[in-house]
Protein backbone atom coordinates (compact mmCIF):
# COMPACT_ATOMS: atom_id res chain seq x y z
CA UNK A 1 0.00 0.00 0.00
CA UNK A 2 1.38 3.44 -0.98
CA UNK A 3 1.94 6.15 1.62
CA UNK A 4 -0.75 8.29 -0.06
CA UNK A 5 -3.33 5.51 0.30
CA UNK A 6 -2.28 4.99 3.93
CA UNK A 7 -2.98 8.66 4.67
CA UNK A 8 -6.32 8.37 2.87
CA UNK A 9 -7.42 5.54 5.14
CA UNK A 10 -6.08 7.42 8.14
CA UNK A 11 -8.29 10.40 7.25
CA UNK A 12 -11.28 8.07 6.96
CA UNK A 13 -10.36 6.65 10.36
CA UNK A 14 -10.24 10.13 11.95
CA UNK A 15 -13.64 11.07 10.51
CA UNK A 16 -15.02 7.74 11.71
CA UNK A 17 -13.60 8.34 15.20
CA UNK A 18 -15.08 11.85 15.27
CA UNK A 19 -18.45 10.43 14.25
CA UNK A 20 -18.38 7.74 16.96
CA UNK A 21 -17.42 10.30 19.61
CA UNK A 22 -20.29 12.60 18.68
CA UNK A 23 -22.84 9.82 18.49
CA UNK A 24 -21.67 8.56 21.88
CA UNK A 25 -22.28 11.95 23.54
CA UNK A 26 -25.62 12.18 21.77
CA UNK A 27 -26.59 8.78 23.14
CA UNK A 28 -25.65 9.39 26.78
CA UNK A 29 -26.71 13.04 27.06
CA UNK A 30 -30.38 13.64 27.97
CA UNK A 31 -32.55 15.53 25.49
CA UNK A 32 -33.21 18.29 28.03
CA UNK A 33 -29.55 18.94 28.88
CA UNK A 34 -28.69 22.30 27.28
CA UNK A 35 -27.91 25.85 28.31
CA UNK A 36 -31.33 27.19 27.20
CA UNK A 37 -34.81 25.74 26.88
CA UNK A 38 -35.13 25.15 23.14
CA UNK A 39 -37.61 22.31 23.67
CA UNK A 40 -40.29 24.82 24.62
CA UNK A 41 -39.93 26.68 21.30
CA UNK A 42 -39.92 23.50 19.22
CA UNK A 43 -43.10 22.37 20.96
CA UNK A 44 -44.80 25.70 20.15
CA UNK A 45 -43.82 25.38 16.47
CA UNK A 46 -44.92 21.74 16.34
CA UNK A 47 -48.43 22.44 17.66
CA UNK A 48 -49.63 24.87 15.01
CA UNK A 49 -46.53 25.57 12.86
CA UNK A 50 -47.03 29.30 13.35
CA UNK A 51 -44.15 31.46 14.51
CA UNK A 52 -44.62 32.68 18.10
CA UNK A 53 -44.26 36.27 19.25
CA UNK A 54 -40.58 37.03 19.98
CA UNK A 55 -41.21 37.15 23.71
CA UNK A 56 -43.76 34.43 24.12
CA UNK A 57 -40.88 32.45 25.66
CA UNK A 58 -37.16 32.82 26.41
CA UNK A 59 -35.93 31.54 23.03
CA UNK A 60 -38.93 32.54 20.90
CA UNK A 61 -37.08 35.59 19.53
CA UNK A 62 -34.64 33.37 17.62
CA UNK A 63 -34.82 33.02 13.80
CA UNK A 64 -37.18 30.20 12.82
CA UNK A 65 -35.29 27.74 10.58
CA UNK A 66 -33.96 25.31 13.18
CA UNK A 67 -37.28 25.24 15.03
CA UNK A 68 -39.32 24.61 11.88
CA UNK A 69 -37.04 21.71 10.95
CA UNK A 70 -37.02 20.31 14.50
CA UNK A 71 -40.81 20.64 14.73
CA UNK A 72 -41.22 18.80 11.42
CA UNK A 73 -38.94 16.01 12.62
CA UNK A 74 -40.83 15.81 15.91
CA UNK A 75 -44.25 15.64 14.22
CA UNK A 76 -43.08 13.13 11.62
CA UNK A 77 -41.65 10.75 14.21
CA UNK A 78 -44.77 11.15 16.32
CA UNK A 79 -46.89 10.31 13.26
CA UNK A 80 -44.77 7.18 12.73
CA UNK A 81 -45.69 5.96 16.19
CA UNK A 82 -42.63 6.80 18.29
CA UNK A 83 -43.21 7.65 21.93
CA UNK A 84 -42.61 11.20 23.18
CA UNK A 85 -39.05 10.63 24.44
CA UNK A 86 -37.99 8.88 21.23
CA UNK A 87 -39.39 11.79 19.18
CA UNK A 88 -37.27 14.23 21.15
CA UNK A 89 -34.21 11.96 20.91
CA UNK A 90 -34.48 12.00 17.12
CA UNK A 91 -34.74 15.80 17.21
CA UNK A 92 -31.55 15.79 19.29
CA UNK A 93 -29.87 13.72 16.55
CA UNK A 94 -30.06 16.66 14.07
CA UNK A 95 -26.97 18.43 15.43
CA UNK A 96 -24.69 15.37 15.77
CA UNK A 97 -25.46 14.48 12.15
CA UNK A 98 -24.64 18.05 11.05
CA UNK A 99 -21.37 17.82 13.00
CA UNK A 100 -20.41 14.58 11.26
CA UNK A 101 -21.24 16.01 7.82
CA UNK A 102 -19.19 19.09 8.73
CA UNK A 103 -16.09 16.90 9.15
CA UNK A 104 -16.58 15.65 5.59
CA UNK A 105 -17.06 19.20 4.27
CA UNK A 106 -13.88 20.28 6.08
CA UNK A 107 -12.03 17.47 4.31
CA UNK A 108 -13.44 18.65 0.95
CA UNK A 109 -12.30 22.22 1.67
CA UNK A 110 -8.77 21.12 2.53
CA UNK A 111 -8.58 18.88 -0.53
CA UNK A 112 -9.77 21.82 -2.67
CA UNK A 113 -6.97 23.95 -1.20
CA UNK A 114 -4.52 21.20 -2.24
CA UNK A 115 -3.42 20.44 1.30
CA UNK A 116 -1.41 17.24 1.68
CA UNK A 117 -3.26 14.29 3.17
CA UNK A 118 -1.06 14.07 6.25
CA UNK A 119 -1.77 17.73 7.06
CA UNK A 120 -5.49 17.14 6.41
CA UNK A 121 -5.44 14.38 9.01
CA UNK A 122 -3.78 16.74 11.50
CA UNK A 123 -6.36 19.49 10.94
CA UNK A 124 -9.27 17.06 11.19
CA UNK A 125 -7.86 15.85 14.50
CA UNK A 126 -8.30 19.38 15.86
CA UNK A 127 -11.93 19.40 14.71
CA UNK A 128 -12.82 16.03 16.22
CA UNK A 129 -11.15 16.97 19.53
CA UNK A 130 -12.57 20.50 19.98
CA UNK A 131 -14.57 20.23 23.23
CA UNK A 132 -16.89 23.13 22.40
CA UNK A 133 -17.83 21.45 19.11
CA UNK A 134 -18.40 18.05 20.77
CA UNK A 135 -20.63 19.51 23.50
CA UNK A 136 -22.58 21.92 21.29
CA UNK A 137 -23.40 19.24 18.74
CA UNK A 138 -24.88 17.04 21.47
CA UNK A 139 -27.45 19.63 22.57
CA UNK A 140 -30.85 20.51 21.18
CA UNK A 141 -30.54 24.10 19.97
CA UNK A 142 -29.97 26.26 16.91
CA UNK A 143 -26.31 27.18 17.51
CA UNK A 144 -24.77 24.25 15.67
CA UNK A 145 -26.87 24.73 12.56
CA UNK A 146 -25.22 28.12 12.03
CA UNK A 147 -21.79 26.48 12.36
CA UNK A 148 -22.82 23.98 9.69
CA UNK A 149 -24.06 26.63 7.24
CA UNK A 150 -20.91 28.70 7.84
CA UNK A 151 -18.57 25.90 6.77
CA UNK A 152 -20.86 24.88 3.91
CA UNK A 153 -20.95 28.50 2.69
CA UNK A 154 -17.15 28.63 2.89
CA UNK A 155 -16.86 25.52 0.70
CA UNK A 156 -19.19 27.00 -1.94
CA UNK A 157 -17.35 30.32 -1.71
CA UNK A 158 -14.05 28.59 -2.52
CA UNK A 159 -15.59 26.52 -5.32
CA UNK A 160 -17.00 29.69 -6.91
CA UNK A 161 -13.62 31.43 -6.67
CA UNK A 162 -11.81 28.49 -8.26
CA UNK A 163 -14.31 28.34 -11.14
CA UNK A 164 -14.06 32.08 -11.83
CA UNK A 165 -10.25 31.99 -11.60
CA UNK A 166 -10.20 29.25 -14.23
CA UNK A 167 -12.47 31.26 -16.52
CA UNK A 168 -15.50 29.04 -15.88
CA UNK A 169 -18.98 29.84 -14.67
CA UNK A 170 -19.31 29.54 -10.91
CA UNK A 171 -23.02 30.22 -11.12
CA UNK A 172 -24.22 27.00 -9.46
CA UNK A 173 -21.90 27.27 -6.46
CA UNK A 174 -22.62 30.98 -6.08
CA UNK A 175 -26.36 30.22 -5.98
CA UNK A 176 -25.71 27.52 -3.40
CA UNK A 177 -23.51 29.83 -1.35
CA UNK A 178 -26.14 32.57 -1.21
CA UNK A 179 -28.75 29.94 -0.31
CA UNK A 180 -26.66 28.66 2.61
CA UNK A 181 -25.84 32.21 3.72
CA UNK A 182 -29.56 33.02 3.73
CA UNK A 183 -30.33 29.85 5.69
CA UNK A 184 -27.62 30.82 8.17
CA UNK A 185 -29.37 34.17 8.68
CA UNK A 186 -32.62 32.31 9.38
CA UNK A 187 -30.81 30.20 11.99
CA UNK A 188 -29.07 32.82 14.17
CA UNK A 189 -29.11 36.61 14.06
CA UNK A 190 -25.34 36.89 13.64
CA UNK A 191 -25.65 34.68 10.57
CA UNK A 192 -25.75 38.03 8.75
CA UNK A 193 -21.96 38.02 9.09
CA UNK A 194 -21.85 35.31 6.42
CA UNK A 195 -22.49 37.98 3.78
CA UNK A 196 -18.76 38.65 3.92
CA UNK A 197 -18.38 35.69 1.54
CA UNK A 198 -20.54 36.96 -1.36
CA UNK A 199 -19.23 40.51 -0.93
CA UNK A 200 -15.65 39.20 -1.05
CA UNK A 201 -16.54 37.50 -4.32
CA UNK A 202 -18.01 40.75 -5.60
CA UNK A 203 -14.76 42.53 -4.66
CA UNK A 204 -12.69 39.88 -6.45
CA UNK A 205 -14.78 40.05 -9.63
CA UNK A 206 -14.61 43.85 -9.79
CA UNK A 207 -10.86 43.97 -9.14
CA UNK A 208 -10.19 41.20 -11.69
CA UNK A 209 -12.56 42.93 -14.13
CA UNK A 210 -14.57 39.79 -14.79
CA UNK A 211 -17.58 42.06 -15.26
CA UNK A 212 -19.60 39.51 -17.24
CA UNK A 213 -20.14 37.71 -13.91
CA UNK A 214 -21.89 40.74 -12.40
CA UNK A 215 -24.95 40.18 -14.59
CA UNK A 216 -26.01 37.15 -12.56
CA UNK A 217 -24.19 37.84 -9.29
CA UNK A 218 -25.72 41.16 -8.24
CA UNK A 219 -29.43 40.24 -8.71
CA UNK A 220 -28.99 36.99 -6.77
CA UNK A 221 -27.10 38.78 -3.99
CA UNK A 222 -29.76 41.49 -3.78
CA UNK A 223 -32.59 38.96 -3.52
CA UNK A 224 -30.67 37.02 -0.86
CA UNK A 225 -30.06 40.18 1.18
CA UNK A 226 -33.72 41.16 0.98
CA UNK A 227 -34.87 37.73 2.19
CA UNK A 228 -32.30 37.62 4.99
CA UNK A 229 -33.08 41.09 6.34
CA UNK A 230 -36.81 40.35 6.21
CA UNK A 231 -36.40 38.20 9.31
CA UNK A 232 -34.73 41.04 11.21
CA UNK A 233 -37.44 43.41 9.97
CA UNK A 234 -40.09 41.00 11.28
CA UNK A 235 -38.55 41.14 14.77
CA UNK A 236 -38.21 44.91 14.59
CA UNK A 237 -41.86 45.22 13.60
CA UNK A 238 -42.88 43.09 16.59
CA UNK A 239 -40.56 44.64 19.18
CA UNK A 240 -39.38 48.03 17.94
CA UNK A 241 -35.77 46.96 18.59
CA UNK A 242 -32.89 46.24 16.21
CA UNK A 243 -31.00 42.97 16.94
CA UNK A 244 -33.35 42.34 19.82
CA UNK A 245 -32.36 39.94 22.59
CA UNK A 246 -34.45 37.92 25.01
CA UNK A 247 -32.69 39.83 27.79
CA UNK A 248 -34.43 43.00 26.59
CA UNK A 249 -37.63 41.56 28.08
CA UNK A 250 -36.55 38.88 30.58
CA UNK A 251 -34.29 39.58 33.55
CA UNK A 252 -33.32 35.97 34.34
CA UNK A 253 -29.62 36.89 34.31
CA UNK A 254 -29.87 39.96 36.54
CA UNK A 255 -28.14 38.27 39.50
CA UNK A 256 -25.24 36.89 37.45
CA UNK A 257 -21.72 38.24 37.89
CA UNK A 258 -20.09 40.53 37.03
CA UNK A 259 -23.38 42.45 36.68
CA UNK A 260 -22.06 45.76 35.33
CA UNK A 261 -19.74 46.71 32.47
CA UNK A 262 -17.16 48.36 34.73
CA UNK A 263 -16.64 45.01 36.49
CA UNK A 264 -15.93 43.08 33.28
CA UNK A 265 -12.21 42.32 32.82
CA UNK A 266 -11.66 42.53 29.06
CA UNK A 267 -7.86 42.34 29.30
CA UNK A 268 -7.18 39.64 31.88
CA UNK A 269 -6.48 35.95 31.45
CA UNK A 270 -6.72 34.08 34.75
CA UNK A 271 -5.19 30.80 33.64
CA UNK A 272 -3.65 30.06 37.06
CA UNK A 273 -7.08 30.31 38.70
CA UNK A 274 -8.47 27.99 36.02
CA UNK A 275 -5.86 25.38 36.79
CA UNK A 276 -6.69 25.65 40.49
CA UNK A 277 -10.44 25.44 39.87
CA UNK A 278 -11.36 24.35 36.30
CA UNK A 279 -15.06 25.18 36.67
CA UNK A 280 -16.98 28.46 36.91
CA UNK A 281 -15.93 30.46 39.98
CA UNK A 282 -16.01 33.99 41.39
CA UNK A 283 -12.32 34.40 40.52
CA UNK A 284 -12.82 33.76 36.80
CA UNK A 285 -16.44 34.71 35.99
CA UNK A 286 -15.60 38.39 35.36
CA UNK A 287 -12.59 37.72 33.11
CA UNK A 288 -13.78 37.81 29.49
CA UNK A 289 -10.92 35.92 27.82
CA UNK A 290 -10.75 33.42 30.66
CA UNK A 291 -14.43 32.64 30.15
CA UNK A 292 -14.04 32.17 26.39
CA UNK A 293 -10.95 29.99 26.76
CA UNK A 294 -12.53 27.86 29.48
CA UNK A 295 -15.80 27.35 27.59
CA UNK A 296 -13.90 26.42 24.41
CA UNK A 297 -11.69 23.76 25.93
CA UNK A 298 -13.74 22.39 28.82
CA UNK A 299 -17.20 22.08 30.35
CA UNK A 300 -16.62 25.26 32.35
CA UNK A 301 -20.29 26.04 33.09
CA UNK A 302 -20.81 22.39 33.74
CA UNK A 303 -23.47 20.48 31.81
CA UNK A 304 -21.60 17.16 31.45
CA UNK A 305 -18.99 17.08 34.23
CA UNK A 306 -19.44 17.58 37.95
CA UNK A 307 -16.81 19.50 39.97
CA UNK A 308 -17.71 17.24 42.89
CA UNK A 309 -15.96 14.33 41.13
CA UNK A 310 -12.20 14.80 41.72
CA UNK A 311 -11.15 13.25 38.38
CA UNK A 312 -13.04 15.93 36.47
CA UNK A 313 -10.88 18.63 38.03
CA UNK A 314 -7.83 16.73 36.79
CA UNK A 315 -9.43 16.41 33.36
CA UNK A 316 -9.99 20.16 33.35
CA UNK A 317 -6.29 20.76 33.91
CA UNK A 318 -5.51 18.39 31.01
CA UNK A 319 -8.03 20.19 28.78
CA UNK A 320 -6.64 23.65 29.55
CA UNK A 321 -3.08 22.44 29.02
CA UNK A 322 -4.11 21.14 25.60
CA UNK A 323 -5.82 24.48 24.94
CA UNK A 324 -2.57 26.34 25.64
CA UNK A 325 -0.72 23.96 23.30
CA UNK A 326 -3.29 24.70 20.60
CA UNK A 327 -2.90 28.47 21.04
CA UNK A 328 0.90 28.27 20.81
CA UNK A 329 0.66 25.93 17.83
CA UNK A 330 -1.66 28.15 15.77
CA UNK A 331 0.19 31.34 16.71
CA UNK A 332 3.35 29.63 15.44
CA UNK A 333 1.61 28.82 12.15
CA UNK A 334 0.59 32.49 11.81
CA UNK A 335 4.09 33.75 12.57
CA UNK A 336 5.81 31.28 10.22
CA UNK A 337 3.38 31.75 7.34
CA UNK A 338 3.23 35.53 7.38
CA UNK A 339 7.00 35.75 7.80
CA UNK A 340 7.80 33.51 4.83
CA UNK A 341 4.93 34.06 2.38
CA UNK A 342 5.35 37.82 1.75
CA UNK A 343 1.57 37.95 1.52
CA UNK A 344 1.63 41.75 1.36
CA UNK A 345 3.97 41.93 -1.62
CA UNK A 346 2.80 42.77 -5.12
CA UNK A 347 3.77 39.26 -6.26
CA UNK A 348 0.92 37.62 -4.33
CA UNK A 349 -2.22 37.13 -6.41
CA UNK A 350 -5.55 38.64 -5.46
CA UNK A 351 -6.98 35.12 -5.50
CA UNK A 352 -4.59 34.05 -2.71
CA UNK A 353 -5.39 37.15 -0.66
CA UNK A 354 -9.17 36.67 -0.97
CA UNK A 355 -9.08 32.96 -0.13
CA UNK A 356 -6.93 33.67 2.95
CA UNK A 357 -8.32 36.88 4.40
CA UNK A 358 -12.04 36.32 3.80
CA UNK A 359 -12.31 33.42 6.31
CA UNK A 360 -9.84 35.11 8.69
CA UNK A 361 -11.83 38.35 8.76
CA UNK A 362 -15.08 36.42 9.17
CA UNK A 363 -13.52 34.49 12.06
CA UNK A 364 -12.60 37.79 13.70
CA UNK A 365 -16.16 39.09 13.24
CA UNK A 366 -17.59 35.97 14.87
CA UNK A 367 -15.23 36.53 17.78
CA UNK A 368 -16.59 40.04 18.20
CA UNK A 369 -20.09 38.67 18.84
CA UNK A 370 -19.48 37.74 22.52
CA UNK A 371 -17.69 41.10 22.97
CA UNK A 372 -20.73 43.04 21.79
CA UNK A 373 -23.12 40.80 23.71
CA UNK A 374 -21.11 41.34 26.91
CA UNK A 375 -21.14 45.11 26.40
CA UNK A 376 -24.93 44.96 26.01
CA UNK A 377 -25.49 42.50 28.86
CA UNK A 378 -22.47 42.29 31.22
CA UNK A 379 -23.04 38.80 32.59
CA UNK A 380 -20.89 35.69 32.34
CA UNK A 381 -23.64 34.00 30.29
CA UNK A 382 -22.91 36.53 27.51
CA UNK A 383 -19.29 35.40 27.29
CA UNK A 384 -20.10 32.29 25.27
CA UNK A 385 -17.53 30.68 23.02
CA UNK A 386 -20.55 29.03 21.39
CA UNK A 387 -21.21 32.41 19.72
CA UNK A 388 -17.85 32.22 17.96
CA UNK A 389 -17.65 28.48 17.29
CA UNK A 390 -18.06 29.09 13.55
CA UNK A 391 -15.06 31.42 13.65
CA UNK A 392 -12.94 28.95 15.63
CA UNK A 393 -13.53 26.20 13.06
CA UNK A 394 -12.84 28.58 10.17
CA UNK A 395 -9.54 29.51 11.84
CA UNK A 396 -8.53 25.89 12.35
CA UNK A 397 -9.22 25.06 8.70
CA UNK A 398 -7.67 28.22 7.22
CA UNK A 399 -4.53 28.40 9.36
CA UNK A 400 -4.09 24.63 9.34
CA UNK A 401 -4.02 24.66 5.54
CA UNK A 402 -0.88 26.84 5.71
CA UNK A 403 1.25 24.24 7.48
CA UNK A 404 4.28 23.50 5.33
CA UNK A 405 5.83 20.06 5.04
CA UNK A 406 9.25 19.31 6.51
CA UNK A 407 9.19 22.24 8.92
CA UNK A 408 9.39 22.31 12.71
CA UNK A 409 5.63 22.97 12.93
CA UNK A 410 4.97 20.00 10.67
CA UNK A 411 7.07 17.73 12.89
CA UNK A 412 5.26 19.11 15.93
CA UNK A 413 1.95 18.37 14.16
CA UNK A 414 2.43 14.62 14.44
CA UNK A 415 2.74 14.95 18.22
CA UNK A 416 -0.29 17.26 18.43
CA UNK A 417 -2.31 14.85 16.26
CA UNK A 418 -1.61 12.06 18.76
CA UNK A 419 -2.55 14.31 21.68
CA UNK A 420 -5.81 15.29 19.96
CA UNK A 421 -6.84 11.69 19.34
CA UNK A 422 -5.96 10.70 22.90
CA UNK A 423 -7.72 13.68 24.48
CA UNK A 424 -10.91 13.44 22.40
CA UNK A 425 -11.28 9.78 23.32
CA UNK A 426 -10.58 10.49 27.01
CA UNK A 427 -12.97 13.47 26.99
CA UNK A 428 -15.90 11.52 25.56
CA UNK A 429 -15.21 8.45 27.70
CA UNK A 430 -15.13 10.65 30.80
CA UNK A 431 -18.54 12.10 29.97
CA UNK A 432 -20.02 8.67 29.29
CA UNK A 433 -18.62 7.08 32.45
CA UNK A 434 -20.14 9.38 35.07
CA UNK A 435 -22.78 11.51 33.37
CA UNK A 436 -25.52 9.95 35.50
CA UNK A 437 -23.81 11.28 38.62
CA UNK A 438 -22.88 14.61 37.04
CA UNK A 439 -26.46 15.38 36.06
CA UNK A 440 -27.33 15.63 39.75
CA UNK A 441 -24.89 18.51 40.15
CA UNK A 442 -25.62 20.66 37.08
CA UNK A 443 -25.00 24.42 37.18
CA UNK A 444 -28.40 24.88 35.53
CA UNK A 445 -31.62 22.92 35.25
CA UNK A 446 -32.55 19.93 33.17
CA UNK A 447 -35.42 21.49 31.26
CA UNK A 448 -38.93 20.12 31.50
CA UNK A 449 -39.75 17.77 28.61
CA UNK A 450 -42.95 19.03 26.92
Amino acid sequence: MSRENSYKYFIIGIIFLGSILRLTIFWVSPINNSFDDHLEVIKIYSENFNRPHPFQCWECYQPPLYYYIAAKVFNLTKFLGFDNYACWKIVQLINPLLSIILLIIAYKILALLNVSKIIISVILSFLIALPRDIMTSAMIGNDYMLVFFTILSFYCFLKTLFFIKDGLSGRLYFFLMTLFVTLGCFTKQHGLLLYLFPFSLLFYIIRERVTNKLFWLIPVLFISLFISFSDELWRFNKTGRILVSNQDYFDFAKNQSPGSLDKVEFFSFRIIELFKKPFLSDKTSSSFFTELFARTFYDYEWRFFSPKIPFYNTLGVIAYTLGLIWLIYFLSICFTYFKSSKIYSNKVSLFTIVTLFSPLILSFLFMLVPVLQTIRFPYFSSMKSMFMLSGIILLIITLGSKIQLNTFIYRLSIIVLSLNIFFSTLFVYSISAYIGVSLNHLSGPLWQIP
